[in-house]
């Protein structure tokens, strides 16, 4: 790859000696490129101006806008030289024959050796260079794509390759998210020995029946840029509560920030851009977010809090062997679903700059760990689970950009095969693929699980678990036996499985409905407490065994109590500062919280009234918010509530 800075001589000779236009034109050039290479490692695009490049090269402002058009035009094409320069010997490379491994690990080698070779360069090709906006993100697609098809000859034996398309984009695109980590870290010794095990992972999809990926919509286009979506709010006085109107104002900035994401690049974006954009004043903006960086964090936050809660929330509702299937398929449906969210987490997150990289890491990380536990009986090396998460992600930022995003779940059968192989080899995991694509009409187990823990439920209520007895409860439901039987072990199994599933669901729609508010969080919590009531309000029957005064149950329950308040706290982590909330320890008066809405619960369904619950949301949020944000603010949020009630 090109070196960071030229050769010693910094002065051009003169004289007879003296060189025609031409060449001096190319030396100047590749001073300039240079200078950018070295600049940029040591200090960012964003902070790199064009004085600072012109100085650096030793030429003129006048000379560089002459020769390059200017700082973007130049470091685009300093990359396109360093790529350039870097894939012809890869290119030129001999096919290789044989173990399949082995030509894996060829090519990654060939590629920690042009890393190596100048990592100030590479670092600018793989890593800054996206912080130019949608040029630089062309630039890293095409990055993934020649490395794609480096991988495919490198696995082609007889003109037919020996892995499918999805194993070869999720490897591409993993390989590439390794390069990039220990480009940024700058840990580069252990480089080597993570692509190899990469190659050593890869080798694991050899199949002779290798699966394309579902051929694209012709009728699909890419996601135009478009304008806000939240309406702008009257002016002159209008009577709106102020909490409404700084939840407006805030959406509108979070909208804004995937707006030119999308078109210009977020740091590129000056903070007045971001602010017109979002239609709103200076002041409205610096009321909401202290800097340009804390909105693009809360956009970013607010969409990956969506889209982990999607999956968690599916594997958590599904059997053990079909949590993966589960999670996979409600993650892309939920990117199909916002696909200018999707593009913001997985195209446009890195035209952030420097100072997004801990959050999207933070991100990585945490569908890294999921992965992992996918991956436990496989015993592969510990580089595998990021590189196959970043793989998966650059696989569908590339469907994105293509204007593929509504066909996402169609990546569902291909992914959960690439993510089983290790586990379960080629062949089972595509028979796991197949039958987690069947039709869920074709097996009514599901069905005959929540039919037996809500029959159940409801006989506990009336007569006391000690007096329910399984299998009677299953024939009354016209469930078979055997089906009940491998459901559930006993009747406490039963009543503990249906205590844990309804907890799980509870704090999931609540912490939704908390991140759905998160900029004010008072009113987070005040929507967190209705959406609780009203779940609990939709399944009484399981609701009434949280209070249940057998002491079996209560002891279960007890022990759910604790592990789910604690997941509560996981999931709004963060969201509320600590300047915002005056409890000294949140867990303990979350816990008396908890005390008092299960004492209320028990009135309620000692009288058969647990239906009526929600009716007491008022009289609930005004106990639940003042230990922890004050009585004002506990009321300032009950009048806003109230206020909406009466406008709905």
């Amino acid at each position: 790859m090109a070196s960071a800075h030229p050769g010693p001589s910094r002065h051009l000779p003169r004289g007879r000696s003296a060189l025609d236009a031409d060449a001096v034109a190319a030396v100047r050039r590749e001073r300039l490129r240079g200078a950018v290479i070295g600049l940029i490692d040591e200090q960012g695009y964003g902070a790199t101006t064009v004085h600072d490049i012109a100085a650096r090269a030793e030429v003129s402002t006048r000379d560089l806008y002459e020769l390059s058009g200017g700082k973007q035009q130049l470091v685009l094409e300093t990359c396109d030289a360093i790529v350039t320069a870097a894939c012809g010997p890869l290119r030129a490379r001999p096919p290789t024959g044989g173990d399949l491994g082995a030509g894996l690990a060829a090519v990654l080698d060939d590629v920690v050796d042009a890393v190596l070779s100048s990592p100030p360069a590479a670092r600018l090709a793989v890593v800054d260079v996206v912080a130019l906006g949608p040029a630089g993100v062309q630039r890293r697609r095409a990055l993934i794509a020649g490395l794609h098809e480096l991988l495919r000859d490198a696995v082609t034996r007889e003109g037919r390759p020996l892995m499918s398309e999805a194993a070869l984009a999720v490897l591409a695109g993993g390989v590439l998210q390794l390069v990039d980590r220990h480009l940024r870290s700058r840990q580069l010794r252990p480089l080597r020995k993570a692509a190899l095990d990469l190659a050593s992972w890869g080798a694991t999809y050899e199949t002779t029946k290798p699966r394309p990926l579902p051929p694209r919509d012709p009728s699909m286009a890419p996601l135009p840029a478009s304008p806000i979506l939240t309406e702008t709010l009257p002016s002159g006085r209008h009577g709106l509560p102020a909490g409404f109107i700084r939840d407006h104002q805030r959406d509108r900035i979070l909208e804004a920030v995937l707006l030119v994401s999308a078109e210009q690049g977020f740091e590129a974006t000056p903070v007045k851009e971001l602010i017109a954009a979002a239609g709103l004043t200076s002041k409205a903006f610096y009321t909401s977010f202290p800097t340009k960086e804390d909105a693009w964090t809360a956009a970013f936050e607010q969409a990956f809090s969506q889209l982990y809660l999607a999956g968690w929330r599916a594997a958590r509702a599904a059997e053990q062997p079909d949590q993966i299937a589960a999670a996979i398929a409600a993650c892309l449906d939920y990117l199909a679903s916002e696909p200018r969210r999707a593009r913001l987490l997985l195209v446009d997150a890195a035209t952030a700059g420097r100072r997004a990289q801990p959050a999207i890491d933070e991100a990585l990380d945490a569908g890294a760990r999921l992965m992992a536990r996918a991956l436990a009986g496989a015993e592969l090396p510990k580089a595998v689970a990021p590189a196959m998460t970043g793989g998966i992600a650059e696989l569908a930022a590339g469907w994105i950009l293509e204007g593929r995003a509504a066909q996402l779940p169609e990546l569902r059968g291909p992914l959960i095969e690439v993510v089983l192989t290790p586990s379960l080899g080629v062949a089972a995991a595509a028979r796991a693929a197949e039958e987690a694509l069947r039709d869920p009409k074709d097996d009514g187990r599901g069905d005959d699980r929540r039919r037996l823990i809500d029959a159940f439920a409801e006989a506990v209520a009336r007569d006391g678990l000690a007096a329910t007895n399984l299998s009677d409860v299953a024939q009354a439901a016209g469930i078979e036996l055997d089906v009940a039987n491998a459901l559930f072990t006993d009747e406490l199994d039963c009543a503990t499985k249906a205590l844990d599933e309804w907890a799980s669901q509870l704090v999931i729609v609540a912490a939704g409905a908390f991140l759905a508010s998160a900029g004010d969080p008072p009113l987070a919590a005040h929507k967190a407490l209705e959406a609780a009531l009203g779940h609990i309000a939709r399944t009484p029957a399981v609701a009434a065994l949280a209070v249940s005064d057998d002491q079996q149950l209560a002891t279960a329950a007890g022990t759910l109590r604790l592990r789910h308040i604690a997941l509560f706290f996981q999931l709004i982590a963060g969201q509320v500062p600590p300047t915002q909330q005056l409890a000294p320890q949140p867990l303990v008066a979350l816990e008396l919280l908890l005390d008092g809405l299960l004492a209320t619960l028990r009135r309620f369904a000692q009288q058969g009234r647990i239906p009526e619950l929600p009716q007491e949301l008022p009289a609930l949020s005004l106990q639940a918010l003042t230990p922890f944000f004050g009585a004002d603010e506990a009321r300032r949020v009950a009048e806003q509530s109230a206020a909406a009630s009466t406008s709905r």
